[in-house]
């Protein structure tokens, strides 16, 4: 959850996703109730702010501490093959 968070926080360019735990749960393969326990945790950490439909990056290091490795590697690559979408 940490990194699909960090890699939609890269393309939205803002501290505030537009989108649902119905959503998230389709995009990560997960039940929908997974979902909401895992943002309650990240909640919990002070990482995020969830309210209906949105998700607030609070702490982006944070996110990036709790990916524990699995963020910045693909995203190097990721930017190696297809460039920098900036």
């Amino acid at each position: 959850m940490a990194r699909w968070l960090l890699m939609c926080h890269d393309r939205v360019r803002t501290d505030r996703l537009a989108i649902t735990h119905e959503f998230i749960s389709v995009m990560l393969g997960v039940r929908r109730p997974g979902v909401t326990v895992a943002i309650q945790e990240l909640e919990g950490r002070g990482l995020i702010r969830a309210t209906r439909g949105e998700i607030v990056i609070r702490d982006r290091d944070g996110l990036f501490q709790l990916a524990d490795g699995t963020y910045s590697e693909p995203e190097r690559e990721y930017e190696r093959l297809l460039g920098k979408t900036d």
